[in-house]
């Protein structure tokens, strides 16, 4: 049986913080979705992305459990073909948090429930080449230190007058 995770980090898998647009429309409850509008797709702002899941920036209040359609865009730069390079997902996602940040926004915490596997490797490659970029380069060695100059040789010697 696998460890329990800690409280410190319940994370399955590693989140990344990006903002990007995203848009995405209430599946259910109906109630929340007719009060969006029957067929309304709602701008919001992606926050942080993993595998796993997302939180997005909005200025609707949509209840824990409800679940959305939600489509996005990923740009690696890195792929040299152009399918590879542009790729547009389209998740289910179940809402998992909502926290007020301000008077009209909030955070959504969606954890995916319908995603195939070649949109999560998209994301998760997108991730791992987005946190690779992001780390220092590695400490390169000092230059060699210069031989020792011969005493008297005249160009760096002080003059005395």
């Amino acid at each position: 049986m696998p460890e329990p995770l800690s409280d410190r980090n319940r994370r399955r898998h590693e989140r990344l913080k990006v903002e990007f647009t995203l848009n995405y429309r209430v599946d259910t409850p109906l109630e929340v979705r007719m009060s969006i509008g029957w067929d309304s797709e709602v701008d919001a702002v992606m926050v942080d992305l993993s595998e796993g899941g997302m939180a997005i920036l909005t200025n609707c209040d949509i209840p824990v459990g409800s679940v959305l359609s939600i489509n996005f865009t990923l740009i690696n730069l890195t792929a040299t073909e152009d399918e590879e390079r542009i790729k547009t997902l389209a998740i289910t996602g179940e809402v998992r948090s909502n926290f007020m940040v301000d008077k009209t926004e909030r955070r959504l915490g969606i954890k995916f429930v319908q995603i195939n596997q070649k949109e999560k490797e998209a994301i998760a490659d997108f991730v791992m080449m987005t946190l690779r970029r992001s780390e220092p380069p590695p400490p390169s060695e000092p230059p060699p230190e210069p031989p020792p100059e011969q005493a008297g040789s005249g160009l760096d010697d002080p003059i005395n007058f």
